[in-house]
């Protein structure tokens, strides 16, 4: 969290009613250190320094940071001089600065002495002199030279106390010697033992040209001018033992004390204030610091507590609910008048102490100054008081409110309205014809006319007879009740309004009704929550969130401008529609709570500006431990890209608890919209893509943007995306293509031979077809030519078979002949027409044109045949019979079946194998 809350961590036993300035209180578990704070500082950026027993803390207005000692000693100093943090310890000093990631290194000077450090020795202040920074420890002072880092010891001869810096001067006392300066690199001694005696300083001042030592237990000494003169200061508390002080920029002396709390005591009035345990957090104060927005820092015995001793507010708090929940308030008889849940309360200004005024006890619902007077609206009816003197003027229904009119007064009822006079013998008068509660009331005297507004009923107008005082006429005004809001109605610069949480709404005369276009209305927008309270010298006050709102007058612009003043919800908490604010006195106002009350004086003093700066930068890989990163100098960082997840740490440094800063960031490159408000100052961003991106970051305090800080960063490609991978996948996908190109265009050559070799085993085919055909056309003309020659073969050999048949059957029937010699001549012009050749020549002629080659192959397989066994081959190539084979052969059928016998021999056939067959297959 930002801020412990600790206004008064405990409940206050006594009634005290001392109003405090906003504190706050940061414990050890807050800052995760020691519990002892020696000393504070602050440099430049605003950013704090704390001599802690743990080590230097930092603190940036939202995070402590620790860094320890080489040693992890205890540190007892520290200041802080231009960019250096110069620190004090336990056997050490030295000065830390800032690393290029954002945190502090240390440099120790112990090593440049000439001498060694003392046993147990301790630096226990430091300050800047010229060019040297002086270390003090009890035993001597230590001179470090800031152009050539030199360091020289001034040893004394007894204990040193303290060291003291006054304009150019150095003061530093040693026991049993007095008071010594340094001045124009000189030690002098400015008082001497039998002046100062036994009195112990702990801390010199320069006021109104004079220099003033604060004594531990003996009160205040002039030193100026080596003299030793005791200052009488009304108020000094003498019976305290101090520890330390400072003179703050408000011309308060601020003590610290050993064991009695904390004292602001002003110089000129000797009014004092006195703060203690538990609204700080230990009694024991060993240093303070005043910041440059005039806070006062207390190192204490444990814990810091930081108080607002500058700032208009002060604040009241009843834990205890001594006095209950503040409704009104009032300044009356210069004394402060609280109306409670529990009664009426004064603050006598002599005991400080709140104190209820005897007869009031119950709800006091409003208190009304007019003239000498003070009236007070209660739930047993309406009180007056005049000095100490209280009085019962009225006791009936409760009365809301008073307002003045006429001669006297008109009163707001639970149920009624009624008037008064303000003199013994008057009497009470209830208006008839009107029975609402009357808690909200606007009179105007001129009109004779009475507005009054209803939580639930709406606006009243109510005309009034002003002789009688009766009742004319009642108008009723219908309101909106957005989300069941209550609602006020109140006159501002002489103009009729009300108000919910939702809008305000002007009365128009002229239409006779209510308006939310208005500029009052639009002024505030949605700058309001609350119903809001018009005080007495005619300011608008209203609250929004984490603000107090009020109206202010530009008499140059004449226009009405808004002003915002933060003031965290927590102190206004009171029932909804009771929000109140008073003016108690000059520009001074009092905003009642159920848990007391806060003042704030007006106007606020404006703050310097402070700017948001962003202090630390992480990041990790994935579920990897976060590291800080170089800062110092970076106008730009590029991180690897396994380095995605990223911290960011930022802060402003304004100390106020009052001052709720909020923060808002975008990440460019990531997303262009800007986050919501929060309180948090470290955001954080996971598993980020690569690219270029700029961090921003807003502060805002109440409504307003204080300033901006920005920090550029890219995260690298990941390898597979980086440059050399994108050449490499161009060079590989340039291989790719001259491979894909390569194999396309063999594929495509393969595809195109392919297609070549398809389409010419296509003409191939077609020609082979063709041919086929042309061969089918040919064997056809084959088949049909030996179907011709084995038709002429046939015929011839048929021919040849009858002829011979013929000549056979011719020869033996004229071998029947007797006569020989007649016959002769017969048979020897047969015998010539069966010769054996001839006919055979013949046949063989016919045989060879219609089965070419056979006897060829016959005979050289078979090379052993004789003419007359190719005979038989080529008359059983025709499938002859043995019958039709004899007379070709001119033998008869036996001799036939002896020479296919005799063929078969001679070819070698088995038994199995057919003679026909075999020729056949030649």
């Amino acid at each position: 969290m930002r801020w412990i809350f600790l206004f008064f961590v405990l409940y206050s036993l006594s009634l005290s009613s001392q109003e405090l300035p906003p504190i706050t209180n940061f414990d050890a578990e807050t800052y995760h250190a020691g519990h002892q704070n020696w000393m504070i500082d602050q440099d430049k950026n605003q950013q704090l320094y704390v001599a802690n027993n743990s080590g230097l803390l930092t603190y940036n207005g939202e995070q402590w940071r620790l860094y320890e000692m080489p040693d992890a000693n205890a540190m007892r100093s520290v200041k802080v001089i231009d960019s250096l943090i110069f620190t004090g310890s336990y056997m050490d000093f030295g000065f830390w600065n800032n690393d290029s990631d954002g945190t502090l290194k240390y440099t120790s000077l112990k090593a440049e002495l000439n001498t060694e450090i003392l046993d147990g020795e301790q630096f226990w202040h430091i300050e800047e002199l010229d060019d040297y920074i002086i270390f003090q420890s009890l035993h001597r002072l230590f001179s470090y030279h800031k152009k050539t880092g030199d360091v020289i010891t001034i040893p004394a001869e007894n204990t040193i106390s303290n060291l003291f810096k006054v304009a150019h001067k150095l003061y530093f006392q040693v026991a049993e010697k007095g008071l010594f300066s340094i001045e124009n690199n000189q030690i002098n001694q400015e008082i001497s033992k039998q002046q100062i005696g036994t009195k112990s300083i702990v801390y010199i001042f320069r006021n109104k040209n004079r220099d003033i030592a604060v004594t531990r237990d003996n009160g205040l000494f002039d030193i100026t001018d080596k003299q030793w003169k005791s200052i009488s200061v009304n108020g000094y508390p003498l019976t305290t033992s101090f520890f330390t002080a400072t003179l703050a920029q408000t011309d308060k002396l601020v003590l610290g004390s050993i064991g009695e709390g904390l004292y602001f005591l002003d110089l000129s009035s000797g009014e004092i204030q006195h703060i203690l345990q538990p609204d700080i957090l230990n009694n024991t104060v060993l240093d303070i610091y005043e910041d440059q927005d005039e806070n006062i820092w207390c190192g204490l015995d444990h814990g810091v507590s930081l108080v607002e001793i500058a700032s208009p507010f002060s604040i009241f708090k009843d834990f205890m609910g001594e006095i209950g929940t503040v409704y009104c308030s009032a300044d009356y008889d210069n004394n402060l008048y609280l109306g409670t849940n529990q009664g009426l309360y004064k603050v006598d200004k002599n005991n400080k102490d709140f104190e209820l005024v005897e007869g009031t006890s119950g709800q006091v619902w409003s208190l009304h100054k007019f003239g000498d007077k003070l009236f007070i609206g209660h739930d047993r009816g309406t009180f007056r008081l005049k000095g100490n003197q209280l009085k019962q003027i009225f006791n009936g229904s409760g009365t809301w409110q008073l307002k003045a009119y006429q001669n006297g007064f008109l009163q707001g009822h639970y149920n009624s309205i009624s008037y008064f006079n303000d003199k013994e013998s008057s009497a009470v008068n209830v208006l008839e014809g009107f029975e609402l509660s009357s808690r909200n009331m606007v009179v105007d005297s001129i009109k004779n006319e009475i507005w009054v507004g209803h939580d639930h009923k709406g606006i009243f107008k109510i005309s009034l007879d002003p002789k009688s005082l009766n009742i004319i006429d009642v108008k009723n005004f219908k309101v909106d009740y957005k989300n069941k809001s209550r609602l006020s109605v109140f006159k501002f610069q002489n103009e009729i309004y009300y108000a919910t949480e939702a809008a305000i709404y002007k009365f128009l005369p002229e239409q006779k009704s209510f308006s939310s276009k208005n500029k009052l209305n639009l002024l505030f927008g949605d700058s309001r929550s609350g119903i809001p309270t018009v005080t007495p010298d005619g300011t608008f006050w209203s609250f929004s969130g984490d603000k107090l709102v009020f109206t202010s007058y530009d008499m140059f612009q004449k226009k009405i401008n808004l002003k915002f003043i933060p003031f965290p919800a927590e102190l206004r908490s009171i029932p909804n529609g009771f929000e109140n604010v008073s003016k108690i006195r000059d520009n001074q106002y009092l905003i009642g709570s159920n848990q007391g009350y806060t003042t704030i004086k007006l106007p606020v003093k404006t703050k310097k500006q402070r700017v948001v700066t962003i202090n630390r930068v992480e990041i990790a890989k994935k579920e990897k431990e976060f590291a800080s990163i170089p800062l110092k100098g970076a106008e730009f960082l590029e991180f690897k890209n396994d380095y995605n997840f990223i911290n960011f740490y930022f802060s402003i440094p304004v100390y106020s608890k009052l001052k709720a800063i909020k923060y808002s960031y975008r990440l460019k490159g990531f997303s262009n919209e800007w986050s919501p408000f929060f309180t948090s100052n470290k955001t954080s961003f996971e598993n980020l893509p690569f690219g270029e991106y700029e961090f921003q970051v807003k502060a805002r305090n109440y409504n307003n943007d204080i300033s901006k800080a920005s920090f550029s960063f890219s995260i690298e490609r990941p390898w597979y995306l980086s440059n050399l991978a994108f050449i490499f996948y161009f060079l590989l996908l340039t291989c790719i293509l001259i491979l894909t190109n390569h194999f396309y265009s063999i594929y495509y050559k393969k595809h195109q031979n392919k297609l070549l070799r398809e389409e010419q085993k296509k003409a191939e085919i077609q020609q082979l077809e063709s041919q086929q055909e042309i061969i089918t056309l040919k064997n056809q003309r084959l088949e049909q030519d030996m179907s011709a020659k084995n038709r002429e073969l046939a015929a011839s050999t048929m021919s040849i078979i009858k002829k011979n048949e013929m000549l056979i059957a011719i020869k033996n029937e004229l071998s029947t002949v007797s006569k020989l010699s007649d016959i002769k001549k017969v048979l020897t012009t047969i015998n010539n027409n069966i010769n054996q050749e001839d006919n055979w020549n013949l046949f063989k002629e016919a045989f060879d044109n219609a089965d070419k080659n056979f006897l060829q192959a016959v005979k050289a397989k078979h090379p052993n045949l004789t003419s007359n066994d190719l005979k038989l081959c080529a008359y059983l190539r025709l499938n002859l019979s043995s019958k039709e084979i004899a007379p070709l052969l001119n033998i008869s059928v036996r001799s036939v079946e002896i020479k296919r016998y005799r063929l078969r021999k001679k070819m070698d056939l088995t038994h199995g194998e057919g003679l026909v067959e075999y020729i056949l297959e030649f």
